[in-house]
């Protein structure tokens, strides 16, 4: 007998949901899991800022331990990706996207790829940014983040 009425209503959703979901990520999969990671820095190098910083979100958020290591293509850029990452911490970031942020720009004062507590507007930013964080233990992990980009 088919399903009719609300079971065939919460079957629909749920395919919508799960495939909905797997289309988003297709990037992420394809370069996470369909190529060998040995040559994963190699080819992060070829994406655009955008699909790197995609991808590196990716990487933080969704492996254990998180793959911090992809910061570096970003970091290299230095100057360059600033204008960007300072879009990702319009005033609505939420608490993981100013941790990821900071983390990059970190990067970039330890390999020197750009002098990040020169910049004024940059540095006020991120002040503002970690002081308005809900989360009181990232918040707190963010602050430490920022006094290192702070005493570099």
């Amino acid at each position: 007998m088919p399903l009719r009425g609300p079971a065939t209503a919460v079957m629909s959703l749920v395919c919508c949901i799960v495939l909905g979901g797997c289309a988003n990520h297709r990037l992420e999969k394809e370069f996470f899991f369909k190529n060998p990671a040995a040559t994963r820095m190699d080819r992060l190098r070829q994406y655009s800022l955008d699909d790197q910083y995609r991808l590196f979100r990716y990487g933080n958020d969704r492996f254990e331990p998180p793959l911090t290591g992809l910061a570096k293509p970003i970091a290299e850029r230095g100057q360059a990706a600033v204008p960007f990452l300072m879009e990702q911490l319009n005033p609505h970031a939420d608490d993981i996207t100013v941790r990821d942020v900071l983390s990059l720009l970190e990067a970039m004062g330890s390999i020197k790829s750009y002098d990040v507590k020169s910049d004024a507007h940059v540095m006020d930013t991120l002040r503002s940014r970690v002081s308005a964080m809900k989360d009181p233990e990232w918040k707190a992990v963010c602050s430490k983040m920022l006094g290192r980009i702070e005493s570099n």
